[in-house]
């Protein structure tokens, strides 16, 4: 908000040379362009801290923080007591002024400087961007800069603005008892600046519709004026007219302030209208005892007699002249003459004041330093600035060298300077890996090698060895079918070479959907490290989004070889040779061989410890006459078929205890490893190098500026915040400056 509401208007009042320094002669119509002269009540303490609130002012820290100014509210018609107090041609012949708030602004320069008006519409908060857009470029036309603010400018602005806010065909063409409402949050704002300018800030509300919050209006209405009175540094000028006191509202809400006493006047317009004996309570309020009014003000209460419809041509002057009169009448003679006319008015505005701005310096310095506080985490949230090549060079090398860093420590296991447990990559992969080899061990099987266990029960079940091969070979039919399927000129007991390979296809053919899933989750896991190691790195989430589309080309390029490399691999698992050195495959053959014999030993002897083997034309040889092994061994080979069958299933078997770990060694080695966290993989592509190589030089210049330039909204936001900063940090001086003094 503004300034002090009464510092030009009422510092006419100043005496001597500050009067001199402060007002300009009266016109030759008898009217006064600052006030007329006559009051002092300042003493250099009091000039000193109005000095200080103008310093403020000029630095425009009222955009920011509350600095005491003077506002105007009622129910209706105050533009005539704004006339009579401030000597500024508030429009008092028609409504306009009171469909919206209306701020003026006076501002001090330097000596040299020119005096000029600006005038603006500060938009609703709640409208439309588009129609923010709309009021903010509005200017009059036509309009000159260095015209004087006189009441034929005044009325052209109030019209203009009246008709752009609201519109001035909705405006005309409303039904005369319609619905519309004549309200608007929007504020027109009128700032004239000039070397003989006192800085100070007044508000005029519209004034309180009647009614309830049903009603549009009324809200409206007492919103705006809330807004105004919550400032605790505003000096209230509480105007009701001679109507009813408890229907005018203005008096409740003045009564809810926790300040009061401290910062409201009270002004009764219109006294002439006043009725005899109906209207005895603004006497009442006018005695203004404590002991007997419920509305006693400390501050005050003060009648104006301001003018006529038919007298709104008529001078400063005259106007004076006919309300002392008014107020010299008989009626009038039992009140203090203190507290009738403008004069006095402004006589205890100016005392009000002084006593305001004393009270308000003090804490000013703590709601400088919040504010600055604010606007410097403001600031810093933003980021470095980006308007220039070097500038946008500089922080995208900035953040890539501290990506990188992290990104490394990430993958290396090194999680020091790392903050979030998402960012573990090394840690959040290997439980991938883990989860990718439990799932292989677990479903890496269309049917699961037979084991020695199972052969033994399957030979328990026979009552004579001669069962064992038909038996057995119930357990391995899908081997035997295989074999069946592809014999050609074997003998029995031979098998086509073929037959293991296409029994290999069938037992790994779920290999290829596992480890694409295991990709999968792989690759989302470095999506989401590199999304938080980002977020760490580049709090602006603009760029940061950038800066991942523009690696995405790389990003997907890496993504695409870790899969063409996992096809790779499966085709030479699945389609190729059935090959190992791995001296594992021979000893492990050998040892399923071996475990299977046992078993069976290990059952036929619990079964029946006594168990011969019969052999032709000799008596029955006793089992412990030829090692058990061996007549074990000799009735599984025995069956030609059977023995071709047992020595396909455990070659496929060992060799795929072999093949399996090699195949999930090799996903983790050669496609996420390789691929996915080695040096042009998604996790470790961002670096200063890729940097330097794709955006340094004249060449680069234009991919630099899209890639790593401001939005322009960015940078009028860091601008603005900027200029908050400045003013803050020499008020700050200043404040502090006169505290010392």
């Amino acid at each position: 908000m503004g300034s002090l509401g009464v510092e030009q208007a009422i510092n006419a009042s100043l005496p001597g040379g500050i009067a001199e320094k402060l007002t300009s002669p009266a016109s030759v119509n008898g009217d006064c362009e600052d006030g007329p002269l006559g009051y002092g009540f300042e003493d250099q303490q009091t000039i000193a801290q109005l000095e200080l609130i103008d310093d403020l002012q000029k630095l425009g820290v009222s955009q920011y923080l509350n600095l005491p100014q003077l506002v105007v509210v009622g129910d209706q018609r105050k533009s005539s007591v704004l006339q009579a107090v401030t000597d500024i041609p508030f429009s008092i012949d028609d409504k306009m002024c009171t469909r919206f708030a209306t701020e003026i602004v006076l501002q001090r320069t330097a000596p040299d400087h020119p005096t000029e008006i600006d005038v603006c519409i500060q938009p609703d908060p709640d409208i439309s961007p588009e129609r923010r857009q709309e009021l903010l470029s509005w200017r009059p036309i036509p309009f000159d800069r260095t015209a004087t603010l006189d009441k034929t400018m005044m009325q052209n602005i109030f019209q203009q603005a009246d008709d752009m806010i609201f519109g001035s065909t909705v405006r005309r063409n409303s039904p005369k008892h319609g619905r519309v409402n004549r309200l608007s949050s929007s504020i027109l704002k009128i700032t004239r600046r000039g070397p003989k300018e006192r800085n100070f800030a007044i508000a005029d509300i519209p004034g309180l519709v009647r009614g309830n919050e049903s009603n549009s209006e009324h809200r409206t209405a007492k919103n705006l004026v809330q807004n105004y009175l919550n400032n605790p540094r505003s000096i209230v000028m509480a105007v009701i007219d001679v109507v009813d006191l408890e229907r005018q509202e203005i008096m409740q809400m003045i009564q809810q302030l926790p300040d009061e006493e401290t910062r409201v006047i009270g002004v009764i317009n219109k006294c002439d209208t006043k009725q005899l004996k109906s209207h005895d309570w603004v006497f009442d309020l006018l005695r203004n005892d404590p002991a007997r009014s419920p509305h006693w003000l400390k501050e005050g209460w003060f009648g104006l007699r301001n003018r006529s419809p038919s007298e709104l041509s008529i001078s400063d002057r005259e106007r004076d002249k006919k309300e002392d009169e008014f107020f010299a009448g008989p009626e009038w003679s039992s009140l203090q003459k203190d507290a009738l006319g403008r004069h006095a008015l402004k006589t205890a505005l100016i005392k009000m004041r002084n006593r305001h701005v004393k009270r308000s310096i003090p804490d000013l310095i703590f709601e400088i330093q919040s504010k600055l506080d604010e606007c410097l985490l403001q600031i810093q949230q933003l980021g470095e600035p980006r308007a220039t090549n070097q500038a946008q060079f500089t922080i995208v090398n900035k953040i890539a060298t501290e990506y990188s860093k992290g990104a490394a420590g990430a993958v290396n296991g090194h999680y020091e300077e790392l903050t979030l447990d998402k960012q573990f990559a090394r840690k959040l992969i290997r439980d991938n890996l883990d989860s990718f080899k439990a799932d292989m061990v677990a479903r890496g099987l269309k049917i699961p090698f037979i084991t020695s266990k199972q052969d033994a029960v399957a030979v328990s079940k026979c009552t004579h060895e001669s069962e064992w091969g038909p038996k057995l070979l119930e357990n391995y039919s899908w081997v035997q079918a295989c074999i069946n399927n592809y014999r050609g000129k074997e003998d029995i007991g031979e098998v086509n070479s073929i037959v293991k390979s296409q029994l290999w296809k069938q037992q790994v053919a779920s290999w290829e959907e596992i480890a694409s899933n295991a990709l999968n989750l792989v690759e989302r896991t470095v999506e989401n490290v590199t999304s938080s190691l980002f977020e760490k790195v580049c709090s602006d989430e603009s760029l940061r989004l950038k800066l991942r589309v523009w690696l995405q080309d790389d990003v997907q390029k890496a993504a695409e070889n870790a899969r063409i490399e996992l096809q790779r691999l499966i085709a030479s698992e699945r389609d190729g040779q059935l090959f190992t050195l791995h001296p594992m495959m021979v000893f492990r053959t050998q040892q399923l061989h071996q475990e299977r014999i046992q078993a069976v030993l290990t059952e036929c002897t619990l079964k029946e410890p006594k168990m011969s083997l019969q052999q032709a034309g000799s008596t029955p040889l006793k089992l412990g006459s030829i090692p058990s092994d061996l007549i074990i061994q000799s009735l599984l080979i025995g069956n030609a078929e059977l023995a071709g069958v047992l020595k396909t299933h455990d070659s496929l078997a060992a060799y795929h205890e072999v093949a399996l770990y090699r195949f999930i060694d090799n996903f983790a080695l050669q496609v996420v490893e390789r691929h996915l966290l080695g040096p042009d993989g998604p996790l470790l592509l961002f670096t200063s190098d890729y940097v330097t190589q794709r955006l340094y030089g004249k060449e680069n210049e234009a991919a630099l500026a899209t890639l790593a330039g401001e939005d322009p909204t960015i940078s009028q936001k860091r601008q603005d915040l900027n200029a908050k900063r400045e003013s803050l940090e020499e008020s700050k001086k200043r404040v502090q400056s006169f505290k010392i003094l």
